[in-house]
C-alpha cells in the first residue's frame, strides 16, 4: 500500500507541474488598440499601416510567443472606449488615472520608458511655470493623463481640448495654441519629422508616469494570461526598438573629401588653436579671478532668490499651489499612508472689510508662521489661494493630522494678531483626508479635504460668500 501512496502522491506532483505553463499559457490572438496619431509611439503611418514603438513591442511579443496580433488603432478618446466595450481587446499602452481604473484594470508596468512629460512653450514666449499661464492658451487631448494634470492647476478656459494627438500639434504648429504639454522626446520626434524643429522649446519636466497594458473589467482575468508572455521579452529586445525610433546622436568627424595628409594637418591646427586658446585664457582667469568670484556669488545670490519666488507664495512664504500639486503627483502609488489637510482662515472677507486688506494679508502671514512653527519638518506647506492652505502629512492615520491641526488652532488661540494697540483673533476651520482610504488619487484627497473643512465651518448667525462674522471666541471643531 505504501508503494501505491507514494507512486500516486508522484503522479500527481508531475500533472501540478506539467500543467501549470498550460495554464498560464499566453492566448492565441490579441486585438490591440491605441492611438492612431501619437507619433513616434503608435500611429497609422503614410501606407495606411499601423507603426510606432508600441506596434513593434506587441509584434515582438506575438513572434515570442506565437501569438496572432491584429491592430485596430483609433483617435484616443475612442481607443480607451473600445478598449472598456470590448472584452478580448487589449490597449497597448497608456498611463493609470482612477477615473480609467473605473472602466480599465490594468496590468502591472510594461518594460517600456516611462513619459517625462515637459512644458512646452512657443520659442518667443517667456513662460517657465504652469502658474503664470493665466492668459495663454494651452493644448491638451480629450481624456489623457495631461489633461487631467492640467485641469487642476489653470482654468478650464484656458484649455483648448483636442481629440488626437495628431490634431493638438498640428494646431500648435499653426499657432492656435501657445502652451502644450508632452513627453519630452515624443514632442521632439513630431517637430523634427515635420519641419517645426525649434517652433516650441521645452522649459522644464512637470512629472513622469510609466506605462500599462489595459483591458475591460469584465475580461480582467486576461492580465495574466498576457503578462506571462512578457518575461519572455528582454531589455536587449526594447532597447533595439526604441534605438530604430529614437537614434542617438552620432558625431561623423570624418572628412571624405580630404585625403588622410590634409585631415592630419587640419587636425594639428586645430589642436594648436586649442592649446594656444587655453594658455591665453588661463592667464586671463588668473588675473580676474577675485572678480569672477564675486559675480559667481552675486548670481548664485539671485538664483536662490529667483527659485525661491518662484516655489513660495511671495505673501506668506509657504509653497505654491503648484509645488503642493507636483508633490502629490509624485507620491502617486506611494506604498505607504498619508494625509491631507486643507485649512481656512475664518471670516477672512469680515477682516478685510472691518480692518482693510492689509490686515487681512497680516492674517494670512500669520497663520503662514504658526503653520511652520506647529508643523514638524517633513509635514509640506502651502498656500492653495486667498485664506485656504494645504498641508501634506506623512502620517499614518488622521487622528495624528487631527491632532496636529487642533495644535494648531491651540496655538492661534493663545496667540492672536497684535497690531499696535488692536487685537485680531485669527481662527481656522479645516478638513483631512487619508490615501488610499478616502482616493487614490492627490487631487481627488484635496477635493474631499476641502468639503470636509467647509462642512466644518462655524455658523456664526449670517454668512458672507465664504467668510461668516465672529459672534464668540470659544468654538469646537468636529473632524471627518
Amino acid at each position: 500500500m505504501s508503494g501505491i501512496r507514494q507512486f500516486v502522491a508522484i503522479s500527481l506532483t508531475l500533472l501540478f507541474l506539467f500543467a501549470s505553463p498550460l495554464s498560464l499559457a499566453s492566448p492565441k490572438q490579441l486585438i490591440i488598440t491605441g492611438s492612431s496619431t501619437w507619433q513616434p509611439f503608435s500611429y497609422i503611418n503614410r501606407e495606411g499601416k499601423p507603426d510606432g514603438i508600441m506596434i513593434d513591442y506587441w509584434r515582438l511579443y506575438g513572434a515570442i510567443n506565437d501569438v496572432d496580433i491584429e491592430f485596430k488603432l483609433l483617435p484616443w478618446s475612442e481607443s480607451l472606449t473600445y478598449a472598456a466595450t470590448h472584452p478580448g481587446v487589449v490597449h497597448g499602452g497608456l498611463g493609470y488615472t482612477g477615473e480609467r481604473a473605473d472602466v480599465l484594470a490594468f496590468s502591472r508596468e510594461l518594460p517600456l520608458k516611462r513619459y517625462n512629460v515637459n512644458l512646452f512653450v512657443q520659442k518667443d514666449l517667456p513662460f517657465d511655470d504652469l502658474n503664470v499661464l493665466d492668459s495663454v492658451i494651452v493644448g491638451s487631448v480629450n481624456q489623457s493623463t495631461k489633461h487631467a494634470f492640467l485641469s487642476a492647476r489653470i482654468p478650464e478656459e484656458n484649455i483648448k481640448i483636442f481629440s488626437t494627438f495628431g490634431a493638438l500639434n498640428e494646431a500648435a504648429y499653426r499657432g492656435e495654441v501657445d502652451v502644450f504639454i508632452d513627453d519630452l522626446n515624443t514632442a521632439l520626434y513630431d517637430m523634427r519629422h515635420t519641419g517645426n524643429t525649434g517652433l516650441f522649446t521645452p522649459r522644464g519636466k512637470l512629472y513622469s508616469f510609466p506605462l500599462h497594458f489595459a483591458v475591460s473589467k469584465s475580461a480582467q482575468e486576461d492580465i495574466a494570461l498576457i503578462e506571462h508572455g512578457l518575461h519572455r521579452i528582454n531589455e536587449q529586445d526594447v532597447q533595439q526598438i526604441y534605438d530604430k525610433w529614437m537614434p542617438p546622436n552620432k558625431m561623423h568627424l570624418t572628412l571624405p573629401w580630404l585625403d588622410k595628409h590634409s585631415q592630419h594637418l587640419i587636425f594639428a591646427s586645430a589642436m594648436l588653436l586649442l592649446i594656444t586658446g587655453l594658455v591665453f585664457y588661463r592667464r586671463l582667469l588668473n588675473n580676474r579671478t577675485e572678480q569672477l568670484k564675486t559675480m559667481v556669488e552675486a548670481l548664485k545670490d539671485s538664483n536662490e532668490r529667483l527659485e525661491s519666488a518662484v516655489q513660495n507664495d511671495t505673501l506668506t512664504g509657504a509653497k505654491t499651489r503648484h509645488q503642493f500639486f507636483t508633490q502629490l503627483a509624485d507620491k502617486r502609488f506611494s506604498p505607504t499612508p498619508y494625509v491631507v489637510a486643507v485649512v481656512d482662515i475664518d471670516m477672512l472677507k469680515h477682516i478685510n472689510e472691518s480692518y482693510g486688506q492689509d490686515i487681512g494679508d497680516m492674517a494670512l502671514k500669520h497663520l503662514s508662521m504658526q503653520l511652520r512653527l506647529q508643523m514638524s519638518s517633513r509635514a509640506l506647506y502651502a498656500r492653495l489661494g486667498g485664506g485656504q492652505f494645504a498641508v501634506l502629512f506623512d502620517l499614518s492615520d488622521t487622528s495624528q493630522a487631527t491632532r496636529k491641526i487642533q495644535q494648531l488652532q491651540n496655538a492661534l488661540q493663545l496667540s492672536p494678531l497684535h497690531i499696535d494697540q488692536l487685537v485680531v483673533p485669527v481662527k481656522v476651520s479645516a478638513g483631512v483626508a487619508c490615501y488610499p482610504y478616502d482616493s487614490e488619487d492627490g487631487e481627488s484627497l484635496v477635493r474631499i479635504a476641502t468639503s470636509r473643512m467647509r462642512a466644518n465651518k462655524p455658523n456664526y448667525g449670517f454668512a458672507s460668500d465664504s467668510e461668516s462674522d465672529v459672534r464668540e471666541s470659544g468654538l469646537k471643531r468636529h473632524w471627518a
